[in-house]
């Protein structure tokens, strides 16, 4: 029995390592997507207008003899095509020294056990041969999307392990991957060494069992955030909810917890917040609260702003809908979004709009600094909400690149605040840009994988809401995309977005009402809102000024600085939530990173002599505590309530720690910060703002390039 096989059947089983069930389905020859709609799942498929995107890029790839896809390989991998092959074999190929480009059709290769199907393949010979693969999502200013990279990368892979059958190692792992440049459809290439790939594909073919008939109920499904890609998701998390099975959860919790039933697998939960927040709540199956306090900066009228794009392009905007009050909002619909008249008639209304809000945030007030010099900062800076990350992405990075990139003072202008945006999205901290999803999964947790929470609707499910399951953009569904694609260019695509904006809208607001009931926002969140108040100074003098400027990528020093605040920003988030948190602050206890207990005794009078005999006051604390403190001797914490204090631990017992304070309190006149006897306290294993040299090192690291090119 031949059992066929395809690029991305094989590709699924690498992101979803260790599931019997899938692997045995995929090895056995089965049709996972006509297996799912069997067993209750919905008709899936692609959207026409990504068919059509595809077929249009193909075209133009293939146009003029293949002539932009041979100077990319020139440019890339060094190499002048002297001719194209059309309708070559791997015989041919295997045969030919010359550096030609062969355009091969359906093949049909040996596989472990099975055969792989390729619908086609492109291939440059040579004393080295290199596979091109095309795909159709944009590469916007040298970058593409991460997991669509990843995605195709396995697919590679998995080709290049069954061409190698014919062609031995001559077929070279570094491949050449070809994509739409920005937003039209001249082709753009960068190189993709898949050579890991091909080790894990030939070790996954070493493992697996084929043939046979397996029935899908007698195989265990292993459940994780991969698993999102699958057409037998809903099914085996359906089985998997019904038996009240840990594995749910995803292999984060399985592998921690030693019991396979969440009922049973709570009350004796390993230390570890996240795990134990998740198992209650898919006991009680509905979201529980990670976090006691807002750790997110809600604007009184923010921008909320829900939108949707035809699939496949990203600029091909359809709708969006978007205002500052829930009781109204705007809807502007480009009724034919592939015409670019009436795409950039659609995107001006918004952006005079979005303009408009900007410049009601010019109001400044004047800040002392240290050496007594007085400067501007924002009263309040504008804040914009969407429903998910990746709307975040697309409105700011994809729709602020395509602004700027007009000849209309009004797009440019909305084209820069978006570039702003899209610079505060990345910052760890930052509440310029709020992602609904992102918000919600920071203060609550579900009894579903991490991955489940990017859809919004999921979110607001578990938290009791009765709302309707539908894509929350900027993609929407390939069934719904069917119903549109006769209507394009007609006043009936309006009056079929509309339904489809109005939820989306709607849905997010009802997420800010839900942090609102978080009641008053953390201590350091207006600390981080401020750096928000003065980098939005920053962009309304660039912007005056006319040096407001946005790359794509950065390199050298540019991205040298940008990971120091990368670094800085993530270090002081988590510090920050766990200081104005105590339910954050008690992960740490519950790992024992950080030291609760109760003062049974200072001793404010302690000293201790220096190397040079001089009397150092250095009091000393000791904690009663319930449980043993695991970590070592010296380890050094710091004071919760009052992160100044910082003390080493010099003694441990069963039911006791002693602590000497090394830093905040070892003059008289600080004294005064010490706990007091009977006082419960919390030691952190973090103390006041780490800094991290902001000065450039004397030689950059290779990543980033050299200074002197700066």
């Amino acid at each position: 029995m031949t059992i066929p096989l395809t690029p991305r059947g094989v590709a699924g089983l690498l992101a979803t390592p260790g599931c019997e069930r899938r692997s045995r389905l995929v090895t056995a020859g089965a049709d996972l997507d006509a297996l799912a709609v069997s067993l209750g799942a919905a008709q899936s498929g692609q959207s026409p207008f990504a068919l059509a995107r595809s077929a249009q890029f193909e075209a133009r790839v293939r146009s003029q003899e293949y002539a932009d896809l041979r100077a990319l390989i020139t440019e890339h991998l060094g190499i002048a095509v002297e001719s194209v092959v059309d309708g070559s074999g791997l015989p041919a190929v295997a045969a030919d020294s010359g550096v030609r480009l062969h355009v091969l059709g359906p093949q049909r290769l040996p596989l472990g056990e099975g055969v792989l199907d390729l619908d086609s393949a492109l291939l440059v010979s040579g004393p080295t041969v290199h596979l091109v693969g095309i795909r159709t999502y944009a590469m916007l200013g040298e970058v593409a999307d991460p997991a669509k990279v990843a995605a195709t990368a396995r697919e590679l892979a998995v080709a290049i392990t069954a061409l190698r059958g014919e062609l031995a190692e001559r077929l070279s792992t570094r491949t050449l991957l070809v994509l739409p440049r920005n937003f039209g459809l001249k082709p753009t290439a960068s190189v993709l060494d898949v050579a890991p790939g091909v080790a894990r594909v030939r070790g996954l073919l070493a493992r697996l069992e084929w043939g046979g008939e397996p029935r899908i109920a007698e195989l265990a499904p292993r459940f994780g955030d991969g698993c999102t890609q699958c057409a037998l998701m809903s099914h085996c998390a359906g089985e998997l909810e019904r038996s009240r099975s840990v594995g749910r959860l995803g292999p984060t919790v399985a592998n921690l917890v030693e019991h396979p039933s969440i009922d049973e697998a709570l009350p004796d939960a390993p230390p570890d917040l996240a795990v134990r927040l998740r198992l209650r709540a898919a006991v009680e199956r509905r979201a529980v609260r990670r976090a006691t306090v807002r750790h997110t900066h809600v604007a009184a009228a923010p921008f909320v702003v829900a939108g949707y794009h035809l699939a496949g392009e990203p600029a091909a905007v359809l709708a969006l809908h978007y205002g500052t009050s829930p009781d109204g909002g705007k809807l502007v619909v480009a009724d034919e979004p592939r015409d670019r008249d009436r795409r950039m008639a659609a995107l001006r209304e918004f952006a005079l709009d979005l303009n408009a809000y900007a410049g009601g945030f010019e109001a400044v007030e004047p800040v002392v600094r240290r050496d007594m010099s007085v400067v501007e900062c924002s009263v309040d800076a504008p804040q914009i909400v969407v429903p998910n990350a990746a709307t975040a992405h697309w409105l700011t990075d994809v729709l602020g690149r395509y602004l700027r990139a007009s000849d209309d003072p009004d797009l440019q202008l909305a084209g820069r605040h978006l570039g702003w945006y899209a610079s505060r999205r990345v910052l760890p901290g930052s509440d310029a840009l709020v992602a609904a999803t992102t918000a919600l999964s920071t203060h609550w947790v579900t009894g579903g994988l991490p991955a489940e929470e990017s859809h919004l609707p999921y979110l607001l499910a578990w938290q009791g809401l009765s709302v309707a399951d539908q894509p929350a953009g900027p993609v929407t569904d390939p069934s719904w995309d069917s119903a549109l694609a006769p209507l394009l260019g007609t006043d009936g695509v309006r009056a079929a977005v509309e339904p489809l904006t109005t939820v989306a809208w709607g849905q997010t607001w009802a997420s800010l009402e839900l942090l609102r009931t978080l009641g008053e926002p953390g201590g350091h969140v207006a600390d981080r809102w401020e750096r928000d108040r003065w980098s939005f100074t920053s962009h309304r003098q660039r912007i005056a000024e006319g040096t407001a400027a946005y790359a794509a990528r950065l390199s050298g020093v540019p991205a040298y600085r940008f990971l120091h605040e990368l670094e800085t920003r993530t270090v002081a988030l988590e510090r920050q939530m766990a200081l104005d948190d105590p339910l954050v602050m008690s992960g740490y206890l519950l790992s024992g990173d950080a030291l609760g207990g109760t003062v049974a005794k200072v001793d404010r009078e302690h000293t201790l002599a220096s190397p040079t005999g001089r009397e150092l006051l250095r009091p000393r604390i000791w904690l009663a505590t319930e449980t043993e403190f695991a970590r070592p001797l010296g380890t050094q914490l710091w004071l919760a309530a009052d992160p100044r204090v910082m003390a080493t631990v010099t003694a441990v017992e069963p039911a006791s720690v002693e602590l000497t304070v090394q830093k905040g309190a070892v003059q008289r006149n600080a004294l005064g910060r010490l706990p007091q006897a009977g006082e419960a306290v919390v030691f952190a294993p973090f103390g006041g703002e780490d800094v991290f040299p902001a000065q450039l090192p004397e030689a950059l690291p290779w990543q980033f390039g050299v200074v002197a090119d700066e």
